[in-house]
């Protein structure tokens, strides 16, 4: 009997030394659980899964292709150089400013205010 002691207590110390209790594999400094991410969006580089996104394509067609990041529309850019010379002038021009800034001139408002009808207030006697 008091060998079937001695074994259980044995074994009670090895496991407290290969497992320490001061070991928590579920701790996070920062608390990350889903009320983060009703919050804001995940801040990933790289996501588990793919998402449905439309791709718009440079003609203008559409498909529905599965990309990286949760995103509605996906568009591919416009190669300038194999637009015509026209179509390259007008999307320029979009990129341009729309309008010129004019100079504001600043109102001038007229007014009949004396400052020595006040000097009276902060001069000592």
């Amino acid at each position: 009997m008091a060998a079937v002691r001695v074994i259980g207590f044995l074994q009670q110390n090895l496991a407290k030394v290969g497992f320490p209790m001061s070991h928590h594999l579920h701790t996070s400094s920062i608390l990350l659980n889903s009320n983060r991410a009703s919050l804001t969006r995940m801040h990933r580089k790289t996501y588990a899964r793919l998402y449905p996104v439309m791709l718009v394509k440079q003609d203008g067609s559409t498909i529905h292709i599965r990309y990286k990041e949760p995103r509605r529309i996906l568009t591919m850019p416009v190669d300038i150089d194999t637009l015509s010379a026209e179509e390259r002038r007008m999307r320029l021009r979009k990129r341009s400013p729309k309008y010129m800034e004019v100079e504001k001139k600043e109102a001038e408002f007229g007014d009949d205010f004396n400052v020595e009808q006040y000097a009276k207030f902060w001069r000592k006697n």
